[in-house]
């Protein structure tokens, strides 16, 4: 690896010499244009797909350095993005709230607390934390025990009115699934609204298989009416989450054959506020501390005493999980924090795409240019063009304040993420850092990547109305992207003889 690493960096010195070398040795400027016609060329072939046959497509290709376009195909035309808006999310987010953001979750009590017991009310108030989750529940009830409290004489009740009581976005489909990328939105939530189920098969073909939810909370029911089959047997395995007013229960059905390995399910819950609750009362139950009273919504009292306030981890962190696994509940979470912050609570996804508005309105874009309805890209209502994805990678780009954190929140291509296995065994893939999208029909990749010369890109391809699978549709753009990670402006055999034999690299010195 180093070695390769050190060829890969002799490599790019050597075409850097070239470029010096030019300024004494000119080279025509049909060589230079060559690298470029050789480039467009690749890019005409791989569009010219059957996939695409409808041309309902744009792409737009820009050096950042040299301040023009490589390649540009509808580049201005409206495309659904898809879940390339949480590019402009993670923009707005960053210069709105800034990296070092942390939201907080605060506890409170209408009582007193003496001699370790809490007597009264314990209220528990989110403000949209986005990645609430199992270890961060911990640190909390560990500091109210550390306070020390070891017993509660009242009840819990849950305050999640930093947010509007709107749980999905009015533009998503009306019926959603148990599906764990339409989780619902609450300003008081726990791991991403979602649970796991785990399920195993039985002894025995006939038994029930063996179930595990996590977290395994008062919240959660399971109806568990599955059977373990014979290996060789067909039996779909379904697991189903359904919604009883106040509380939610996993249904499992079908089968599960007897040599089949442990399988797992992420689904949605549909109250994030009975969910925290319930959570929070479970954890009190593992930390010591008694309590058996109940759990209910309401809001803190203006005359309540704060307890103690548990912090997020900063906003830069979240922002990896949003862009590099697409995470749909941390973008409408961070969407409606926007708005609260700039606007005053309650948060609301209208005044987070207000924020988006007046955000473009700095890029030089008015409304009718473009069409934002959600902070996610679920909403096929959403329309923007390459060329607005360009420009706000660009802005970014010029701004030291927010770039740093948010190039590291995108993919690295062969590397992590949701792009973990895309372009693997390409020696500079990792020079590419995108965000992907993905809808029915719906295909897209933006962001940065850098050229064997070390020319930088931002570069934008919006796919709709596609005649393949998403497969063969990322294959399309992973050609695009590893023609332009070896593109090279001056290509080898287009300098003069005497500037290629003192730029030649010495024996064995390169693959």
């Amino acid at each position: 690896m180093k070695n390769l690493r050190h060829k890969t960096k002799t490599i790019i010195a050597l075409h850097t010499l070239c470029f010096f070398l030019v300024a004494a040795f000119p080279v025509s400027a049909e060589a230079h244009e060559k690298g470029v016609l050789l480039f467009q060329k690749k890019v005409k072939k791989v569009l010219a797909s059957s996939c695409l046959r409808k041309n309902n497509f744009g792409i737009k290709i820009y050096s950042l350095d040299r301040g023009e376009s490589l390649f540009e195909l509808r580049a201005e035309k409206l495309f659904v993005p898809a879940s390339n808006l949480k590019i402009l999310t993670t923009a707005v987010a960053l210069q709105t709230l800034g990296p070092n953001y942390r939201f907080p979750t605060r506890l409170y009590t209408d009582g007193t607390l003496k001699n370790e017991v809490l007597k009264g009310n314990l209220y528990i108030k989110g403000y949209g934390d986005p990645k609430f989750v199992t270890e961060q529940m911990w640190l909390l009830v560990n500091k109210l025990k550390n306070l020390p409290v070891r017993k509660i004489t009242g009840n819990i009740i849950g305050d999640d009115s930093f947010f509007d009581g709107r749980k999905r976005v009015k533009t998503w489909i009306k019926n959603p699934g148990a599906q764990a990328y339409e989780a619902p939105l609450g300003a008081l939530s726990f791991n991403f609204n979602t649970v796991k189920a785990y399920v195993s098969p039985g002894p025995k073909a006939g038994s029930r298989p063996k179930i595990v939810i996590e977290p395994d909370t008062e919240y959660i029911t399971l109806d568990n009416q599955a059977r373990t089959i014979k290996p060789g047997k067909r039996n779909r395995l379904i697991v189903n989450r359904v919604d009883h007013n106040g509380f939610d229960e996993i249904t499992v059905s079908g089968g599960i054959r007897l040599n089949q390995p442990r399988a797992q399910y992420f689904l949605n819950i549909t109250d994030p506020t009975l969910y925290t609750l319930s959570a929070l009362k479970k954890y009190l139950g593992h930390a010591g501390i008694q309590f058996k009273g109940k759990t209910e919504l309401g809001k803190v009292p203006e005359t309540a005493m704060e307890l103690l306030t548990h912090e997020s981890e900063p906003l830069t962190l979240a922002l990896q999980g949003l862009n590099k696994f697409s995470n749909n509940f941390v973008a409408e979470q961070i969407l409606k924090t926007i708005g609260t912050e700039k606007y005053g609570p309650p948060g609301t996804t209208l005044k987070g795409l207000k924020a988006f508005e007046e955000y473009l309105m700095e890029l030089g874009y008015r409304q009718g240019q473009y069409k934002v309805l959600d902070g996610s890209g679920l909403s096929r209502q959403n329309r923007l063009s390459p060329q607005l994805i360009i420009d706000v990678l660009r802005y970014v780009k010029n701004d030291l304040g927010v770039y740093p954190e948010f190039v590291s929140a995108l993919g690295v291509m062969g590397v992590d993420g949701n792009v973990k296995n895309r372009m693997r065994g390409v020696e500079i893939s990792e020079r590419a850092r995108v965000k992907t999208g993905t809808l029915n029909f719906v295909s897209a990749l933006s962001g940065y990547f850098q050229s064997l010369d070390g020319e930088t890109f931002a570069f934008s391809i919006l796919m709709n109305s596609l005649k393949c699978s998403n497969g063969r549709i990322k294959k399309l753009q992973d050609q695009i992207i590893r023609a332009g990670l070896h593109f090279q402006r001056i290509p080898t055999g287009s300098v003069t003889p005497e500037i290629q034999e003192k730029v030649s690299p010495s024996s064995g010195s390169a693959p």
